[in-house]
């Protein structure tokens, strides 16, 4: 017995969710932050936010609560001030990279961060994705 398990005892499926709540909240996906189904392209999402993390020190997402809403809260609504600013632009204007690093590695992360998961990239297109092998 290893960890309370035996050592011929079969798999946990890999579908099974044993907590409502998982990844950091700064990692965490739009399913998951609305309580939606989730899955593997949740990760993928997370891998985005630690990659962007990775290269420029700081969190892709910094969640912040207001008066009306809480970091915690799925209800977006409630937030009035949104305000956008696109992920090639943040690379370029704020951490100064260039123009082509900016534009391969803004569009290995978007294709990341799909808002549907089931267009969101699998792992193995990430791998592929030229900001990669360059």
């Amino acid at each position: 017995m290893k960890g309370g398990h035996t050592l011929n005892a079969p798999p946990v499926p890999a579908y099974k969710h044993f907590s409502e709540e998982i990844q950091t909240r700064q990692y965490r996906s739009l399913e998951v932050l609305l309580g939606s189904d989730y899955g593997p392209p949740a990760d993928i999402w997370s891998v985005a936010c630690m990659a962007f993390e990775l290269v420029t020190g700081e969190p892709l997402f910094e969640p912040k609560g207001g008066k009306t809403f809480s970091v915690e809260e799925g209800d977006l609504r409630r937030i009035r001030v949104l305000r956008p600013w696109g992920l090639y632009e943040v690379l370029v204007e704020k951490y100064h990279c260039g123009l082509k690093e900016a534009s391969l590695f803004s569009d290995f992360l978007l294709h990341m961060l799909d808002f549907l998961p089931e267009r969101r990239a699998t792992a193995a297109q990430c791998l592929s994705h030229p900001w990669i092998s360059s």
